[in-house]
């Protein structure tokens, strides 16, 4: 991969007077990357409202209880989003991530399988969002591109904890000028990891902001991780997929004006399982980074095999229950922002002990401390919420004459 056009920008960044003072700092070479954080902000900034309106304009709207292509839309037990909801605006997101990748690196081998895998999902899931594809189409396009990168020069070739080598077989050949690699069972497990990872995090869209929130951080720390393995097409799009999640966040925290849709939900786990592969992350590192959303997809997996019995993976799919995390969490009384929140503080103190496993002690120490911290405030609050509620009903006028 020729990397000179992204070296020579940052080069150039690096000549500004403001880094030139703090070049003598610990932190300067994640701060370098600052100029390539607010081109994912702004971008993110522009697109977001336009595709908001774009989406509104053709009624590509999330409706709770409505029928789409002959079948329900969402389970309406499970309906946490509230009143027509703009979708497709994971756009705002995979296309500044697409833009820097066309930017900032050549088309070659290994750029373009990613950008054709990502253009799959991309036109697959907008075509999702506005006609609520059947299952197995879906699982169709996500299969496309997790083969079009289990045949490129993209490799899984060990798995550390295991001390397992995975390019037993090696095949190497060309195609249409492009040289592709198939490593066994390596590639086999890489293309399985890819599926999973899609809709493990996928899954966890059922509550407004709690995709988006959990995205930002798991590309913030796969940034940090990144960069101390001098990884820089994972950190150059990873920090531009930072600031556009960063942006996005905010109108997707609840009560959200838009919503990721199946253009994010598909494409958030599918980057982040590339891009922490790319950067040299160990398949240890990844898991931890997606633990949370990978527990709650085995859960429901297993729940769902034990009271549905679906006869196939299609059937499996299909179910529509409410057994994931945050449904559990709103039986508690959880508000959605404060569901969020929670999660987003696991995710960040699950992530503090990939980050920890680099090497990096005092970038654990700040993300350990901020998810304690995040974590705090919530559970803060929801004592105070279920407090006031107490307080409220003890000196309600009915309260005098009850038992």
């Amino acid at each position: 991969m020729d990397l000179s056009i992204a070296s020579d920008l940052l080069n150039k960044i690096l000549s500004l007077p403001i880094f030139t003072v703090i070049s003598g700092s610990d932190y300067y070479k994640y701060l370098q990357y600052l100029p390539l954080f607010l081109i994912g902000v702004i971008l993110a900034l522009i697109l977001t409202p336009i595709i908001g309106k774009i989406a509104l304009k053709h009624d590509i709207t999330y409706k709770p209880g409505i029928r789409k292509n002959h079948k329900d839309f969402d389970n309406p037990e499970k309906a946490l989003h509230q009143g027509i909801t703009p979708a497709l605006g994971g756009l705002a997101v995979t296309i500044p991530i697409l833009v820097a990748i066309l930017v900032f690196f050549k088309l070659d081998s290994f750029t373009i399988p990613i950008i054709l895998a990502i253009l799959v999902l991309m036109v697959g899931s907008t075509l999702d969002d506005i006609f609520n594809l059947p299952a197995k189409t879906q699982l169709a396009y996500q299969i496309l591109a997790a083969l079009i990168i289990a045949f490129s020069v993209i490799n899984l070739t060990n798995l550390s904890f295991f001390n397992l080598n995975l390019d037993l077989l090696t095949w190497n050949f060309s195609l249409f000028g492009l040289q592709q690699s198939l490593s066994l069972p390596g590639d086999i497990i890489l293309f399985g990891w890819i599926l999973v990872c899609i809709n493990a995090f996928k899954w966890t869209a059922g509550s407004p902001g709690i995709i988006e929130a959990n995205s930002f951080t798991i590309f913030s720390l796969i940034f940090i991780i990144a960069v101390r393995y001098s990884s820089i097409f994972s950190s150059t799009i990873g920090i531009v997929a930072t600031g556009a999640l960063l942006i996005f966040l905010v109108f997707a925290f609840p009560p959200q004006k838009i919503m990721s849709g199946s253009t994010g939900k598909t494409l958030y786990g599918f980057l982040i399982c590339i891009f922490a592969i790319v950067a040299d992350a160990k398949l240890s590192t990844t898991i931890m980074l997606l633990l949370v959303p990978l527990i709650d997809f085995a859960y429901v997996i297993v729940k769902r095999f034990i009271t549905y019995k679906p006869k196939n993976l299609i059937e499996l799919l299909r179910i529509n229950d409410t057994n994931h995390l945050h449904h559990q969490l709103l039986k508690l009384n959880i508000t959605r922002a404060q569901i969020v929140l929670l999660e987003m503080a696991m995710t960040l103190l699950i992530g503090s002990l990939a980050i920890l496993s680099t090497g990096a002690i005092r970038y654990f120490a700040l993300i350990f401390g901020a998810a304690l911290g995040i974590a705090f405030i919530v559970l803060a609050n929801i004592r105070a919420s279920r407090h006031k509620e107490k307080t409220e009903k003890e000196e309600s006028p009915e309260s005098k004459y009850s038992y």
